[in-house]
């Protein structure tokens, strides 16, 4: 570009400027021509001062140039707008393949005259926003919308006390932003995860409202404390994942999550699992602006199974009982069901299923007003999340309240309060899908008194939804803040913040629910507090140019209290309607719990770029807790990390297709604190000894034990290819944890009752492999199409594990702790499945005779503890002594998948925008507990599942052994795992926006969850797991199944 050509550029923009201003102060219309001002100066500023943003123009033009204009001209006029409707002066608008071009006013409109043909290209573009063309044709209106470049590596995301660019990461940071936040359809903060952050894992536990959900960033680590990531809000710490209720989804402007020791160690102790850091919405400099979002949604279950009901279950139930008669003939049920006299069957055709569901459906409603100037910012947001479960007696009424500000009270001195609280009111639904599915459908709901029926001993499914299982909470999360500029590039900033709950939960039964003709009542009241106290040093500064240096320094006060306080007693004098436990004639059971802990920390983080091509940063926190004894008190938590921009060297500058290249490495340890708040300290509790009261040692102090370490190195390659167009990372990590913390019970017979002593006896380590691609295949006015793909594989594995106390199993040298079927075993990962190993279904006669034999050779009386059938699985003796028991069990899967990860597509035509979010698993098993179904001699319900593949005579090579009445629960064995493998579209939603003009914007949207999963597991969800097991809980629930739900909503903004 010539100077000639610069000065004639800047002369007709600024003449341009000039002449707006005068028209906007002599007519009066300022308001109606400038929207946003400030939004608006900083266009009209760049267009000004960047020569880039002109169009190359010829001071002289060449001959062709004079023979086009002798053409036919014509005038094409339009706008250009950014993605929020606000014009955009100076951008430059051109003829591709000319020299012909101009740039937009301060309104952002162009006016181009040219001798067009058909197929000639617009080309518009501006500075840090994506470039767009469109053909010509025979239109002469254009309105262009340019996005902000997505791949910008100045993007800034949140880090530990602080904020880092993309390209000046030197740790392992996975950032979901606030386009990708919006789309998403959840009431759920954690939820919002899901498919979109590599190496997290996200998984629901059931479809009931309010329900938990879990998850894992690189695995689990500890054997008896929480796995869950540390969430922090807005710089505070939040302990409890439930407090993130306190916050509307429509709150959160970003979540970062921090996986590696570079990025996470700044929060010590408590960072083993990982930190998710939660930015939410602020007010900006501008107008005020208010948001309205409204949606309703509809859910349903994601599975039915087709249930036997009335002669069909009859006859099943009778194929079942002749069957067991003829391998049985002393059995005592089978006798009577077959006869149609004894009463054995009743004559009802009951649907409990459908008895026991209702419509699901939510409301939910979010409304926010913010804005400021420079000297004052503002944002308040209301939310309301009204939902009805798909079980009677199951819904959640939630408000959520949120209010930031800012004052600049000087340029230097600035404060600040964020504010968020919460109510919740919660029913939980006493009656489940599950119980309804499993209750004999010949019973009837009411007996011939006209009262609920009990024939079987218990309620029945929908009696069972007269139970009252209430929770009240509430929620408050606040911090009051300010910080002071002390010189240029050093920052003071101080902070208050407190964390309160209250929560109160009421449960009743009616005696008309039980057979002991008496109403049973509680309540349990919670309350719990924490304090935390900041104060932090940052400094920042670029020496020279080639220098750049940004640390921090800080340190932090955490206080924690929590009391509980539980009442039960029966017998009240309104049997039908619960008032309070005063009423209560009899209290029978009652007890209070206290819980208190203390946190004093120091840390600090050192980030050093020379030239911005190496990349340097230390970071260490020293922790000190009053859950430790003296001896351990305080731990250290040091970690430093390297990274290497290679494409800013000499030997790669000339590589054209890349954009970006950075290796980096990081090194260092987390730790977790994962035990109860008085583990070193001996503590007693009231009971009795020899039939007289007395105070008993419940639990040994251990006044050594120690922090649970974790030391992390990771390493990898973040890049961005063919001008932004394909950007990623791949990478890789090993997560060694030590010192894991375990309850040692001690025998009783030492120690004359129940005691227990926590010790620092085991390890795990975690390995896996991680790689995110994003590409920007299509950017201009008419379409957008941006891909993301991410991919995770994590090796968890238990190295150490302490011998006292373990389970006794087939396997030799093999440590197992745990008595259910998903276990802690050295060399296993952890949950991994324990159960018996079999040779197939026994066939005949003879071959039961021949394990009577082996057994008898070995002084048992019988193979399997009890007499075999035909039909019986012939389980795996792997001990050799002649019968099987517990001590033949062996690990027989493992819960965790070999890959996992998500899949999401962003397209733009137009006004048009559809997102979808698929996740995948390929590998891992899972428990389906109604694989095999028995039928116990009370009877029961059945699905149709596997009963045409049971063992018979007629039927020798089923998969399933034989079905006899009143022989229980099989035992475990493989017949009960399955591939857990998936792939599902989670989530998917249409937007249209609407032609509102530039002062209101609107969108109508519908969105769809959970619409289709293609995987071979036979039970209702494979990616649902139990959230209440600490490790494991890859099993099908017996509550709530997941959901799909369609939702449609519309949004305004103005």
């Amino acid at each position: 570009m010539t100077k000639k050509m610069l000065s004639f550029n800047i002369f007709i923009t600024f003449a341009a400027f000039l002449k707006k201003l005068y028209n906007l102060f002599t007519t009066n219309t300022m308001m109606k021509s400038f929207t946003n001002p400030v939004r608006k100066g900083k266009y009209l500023f760049l267009a000004l001062l960047v020569p880039a943003l002109s169009v190359p123009m010829q001071a002289e033009p060449p001959i062709q140039s004079f023979m086009e204009a002798a053409q036919q001209t014509v005038t094409v006029k339009g706008i250009v707008n950014d993605e929020t409707g606000n014009p955009i002066p100076g951008a430059s608008v051109s003829v591709k393949g000319t020299t012909v071009g101009t740039i937009a006013d301060i309104d952002g409109k162009f006016q181009l005259s040219y001798s067009f043909k058909s197929d000639d290209m617009l080309v518009v573009s501006f500075i840090g926003m994506r470039t767009v063309e469109e053909k010509v044709g025979d239109r002469r209106h254009f309105e262009f919308t340019l996005h902000e470049d997505a791949t910008d590596l100045d993007e800034v995301v949140v880090v530990g006390y602080g904020t880092s660019s993309i390209k000046d990461l030197t740790g392992s940071v996975a950032s979901v932003g606030a386009k990708q936040l919006s789309q998403l359809n959840t009431t759920n903060v954690s939820s919002m995860l899901q498919n979109l952050a590599s190496g997290v894992q996200v998984s629901q536990s059931t479809g009931q409202p309010g329900e938990t959900i879990r998850v894992r960033v690189r695995g689990a680590t500890s054997l008896t404390g929480s796995n869950e990531p540390l969430y922090v809000i807005d710089g505070v710490p939040i302990d409890d994942p439930t407090m993130l209720d306190a916050i509307s989804p429509n709150d959160i402007q970003s979540m970062d999550v921090l996986k590696d020791a570079s990025a996470s160690a700044i929060y010590g102790s408590r960072a083993a699992n990982g930190v998710v850091i939660i930015t939410t919405k602020r007010g900006t400099e501008g107008k005020p602006s208010v948001n309205f979002n409204y949606n309703f949604t509809t859910d349903f279950q994601i599975k039915n199974f087709r249930i036997l009901y009335g002669d069909e279950w009859r006859n099943t139930v009778r194929k079942f009982a002749e069957q067991t008669l003829v391998f049985d003939p002393s059995n005592e049920y089978a006798p009577d069901i077959l006869d149609p006299n004894s009463g054995a069957l009743g004559s009802a055709n009951t649907d409990w299923f459908k008895e026991v569901k209702q419509g699901a459906f939510r409301h939910n409603v979010d409304f926010s007003v913010s804005g400021g100037n420079k000297n004052a910012k503002y944002l308040l947001s209301l939310a309301v999340l009204d939902q009805q479960g798909m079980v009677k007696g199951g819904d959640l009424t939630r408000y959520n309240a949120r209010v930031s500000t800012e004052l600049n009270v000087l340029p230097i001195l600035r404060f600040g309060i964020n504010a968020t609280m919460s109510y919740t009111d919660q029913s939980n639904a006493s009656t489940s899908l599950f119980a309804a599915q499993g209750y004999r459908p010949d019973m009837p709901i009411y007996d011939s008194n006209g009262e609920f029926d009990l024939t079987t001993g218990s309620a029945n499914p929908v009696a069972n939804t007269f139970n009252q299982d209430n929770d009240d909470i509430y929620r408050i999360l606040g911090t009051v803040y300010g910080e002071v500029d002390i010189i240029k590039g050093l920052k003071f900033r101080s902070s208050l913040s407190a964390n309160v709950e209250f929560n109160q939960n009421i449960s009743f039964s009616p005696s008309f629910l039980s057979t002991r003709d008496e109403a049973g009542g509680s309540e349990n009241h919670y309350r719990s507090s924490k304090t935390v106290f900041d104060n932090t040093l940052t400094y920042n500064h670029v020496f020279n140019k080639i220098h750049a240096l940004d640390a921090v320094i800080g340190v932090s006060f955490e206080n924690y209290s929590s009391r509980s306080t539980y009442l039960y007693g029966d017998t009240y004098p309104l049997d039908e309607i619960y008032t309070n436990i005063g009423s209560a004639t009899n209290l029978t059971r009652w007890s209070n719990g206290y819980n208190a802990y203390g946190l004093f920390s120091s840390f600090g983080r050192i980030n050093y770029r020379l030239m911005d091509r190496y990349l340097f940063t230390f970071t260490a926190r020293y922790d000190g807790s009053s859950m430790f004894g003296a001896n351990n008190r305080y731990g250290f938590f040091p970690s430093g990390a390297f990274a290497w921009r290679l494409s800013q060297e000499d030997f790669l500058k000339d590589v054209r297709f890349i954009d970006d290249l950075k290796l980096r490495f990081s090194a260092g340890t987390t730790g977790t604190q994962n035990l109860t708040s008085f583990s070193n300290r001996d503590l007693y509790e009231a009971g009795s000894y020899n039939g007289r009261p007395a105070i008993i040692h419940s639990q040994v102090g251990n006044r050594d034990i120690r922090w649970e370490k974790s030391v992390l190195y990771d390493f990898g390659l973040d890049f961005s290819f063919f001008n932004y167009k394909l950007a990623g990372s791949i990478g890789g990590y090993i997560k060694n944890t030590n010192d894991l913390i375990w309850a040692y019970d001690f025998p009783s017979s030492a120690v004359g009752g129940s005691m227990s002593m926590n010790r620092n006896v085991g390890a795990v380590t975690n390995r896996g492999v991680e790689i995110n691609l994003t590409s920007h295949l299509i950017a201009n006015n008419d379409w957008d199409l941006t891909l993301s793909f991410n991919l995770a594989h994590n090796k968890n594995k238990v190295t150490k594990l302490v011998a006292e106390g373990a389970t006794q199993t087939a396997m030799e040298g093999v440590i197992v702790q745990g008595s259910s079927n998903q276990v802690l075993a050295e060399g296993y990962p952890m949950g991994a499945f324990l159960g018996y190993a079999h040779n197939g279904i026994i066939q005949n006669w003879d071959r039961v005779d021949e394990l009577n034999a082996y057994a008898q050779a070995h002084d048992q009386d019988y193979y399997n503890g009890n007499e075999l059938k035909p039909g019986n699985l012939e389980l795996v003796d792997k001990d050799g002594n002649g019968k099987i028991e517990s001590y033949d069990r062996v690990i027989i899967g493992s819960p965790d998948p070999d890959v996992y990860g998500g899949f999401t597509a962003n397209v733009r035509y137009k006004r048009f925008t559809l997102f979808a979010n698929f996740g995948y698993q390929i590998g891992g098993e899972k428990l389906y507990n109604k694989a095999i179904q028995n039928l116990p001699g009370q009877l029961c319900g059945l699905i149709d599942y596997g009963l045409n593949d049971r063992w018979s005579p007629e039927n020798p090579n089923a998969t399933l052994p034989a079905l006899y009445i009143g022989e229980g629960v099989p035992s475990f064995t493989e017949l009960e795992l399955f591939d857990a493998s998936f792939f599902r579209l989670q989530e998917v939603r249409l937007t249209y926006d609407l032609p509102l003009g530039n002062v209101v914007k609107g969108q109508v949207y519908l969105a769809g969850t959970n619409l289709f999963t293609i995987t071979s597991y036979p039970g209702t969800d494979p990616a649902t797991v139990s959230t209440s097991s600490n490790y494991g809980g890859n099993y099908e629930t017996s509550s709530y199944p997941g959901f799909r739900s369609l939702s449609v909503g519309i949004k305004f903004n103005l």
